[in-house]
């Protein structure tokens, strides 16, 4: 197939309207969408949301692992300057080979950075989406099994919160 299967405004299909759709399909491939500056693919699998990258800025991996406690921001300098010697490796990849954190650590903190990426997103009104079928995860990518439903409900409990104690804007 040469295109997207599906395509189109934010404003005309919120993302949370997108991804229920690619559930009910049972969906495998790639949900791109761009807003401003900002592209996020997010990876579904038989409809499922199992990984996310973004070129915006955000939360990374590696500081997750290190706000927790679980890393040694030491050791995380250390990986980020071996990640740019082989720009193609995960950090998380990086981290576990070197022995500086475990795999399980690694996978809680590219969860949350998942999460965050879909809650971002959910928000979104503006931009377009491309849903390009088959693609499927790399082997590189730590894949995760999230619950759309749950992510779509937190997402937008977490921005009623953030709307309930933001200063009122003046008009």
């Amino acid at each position: 197939m040469n295109g997207p299967a599906l395509h189109g405004e934010l404003a005309h299909f919120a993302p949370a309207e997108v991804l229920q759709l690619l559930r009910l399909a049972q969906a495998t491939g790639t949900l791109e969408l761009e807003h401003a500056a900002e592209r996020v693919d997010l990876v579904i699998d038989h409809g499922r949301p199992v990984f996310a990258r973004t070129t915006g800025v955000g939360v990374r991996a590696g500081q997750v692992l290190v706000h927790r406690g679980h890393l040694d921001p030491a050791a995380l300098e250390v990986a980020l300057a071996r990640q740019r010697l082989e720009p193609g490796k995960r950090i998380g990849t990086l981290l576990v080979e070197n022995g500086a954190a475990d795999p399980v650590h690694v996978g809680e903190a590219v969860r949350e950075v998942v999460k965050r990426i879909v809650y971002r997103v959910l928000l979104w009104r503006e931009g377009v989406f491309r849903f390009v079928a088959g693609e499927s995860a790399s082997t590189e990518d730590v894949q995760l099994d999230l619950d759309l439903d749950r992510l779509i409900l937190e997402g937008l409990r977490l921005a009623d919160e953030t709307r309930r104690t933001e200063p009122a804007r003046e008009a």
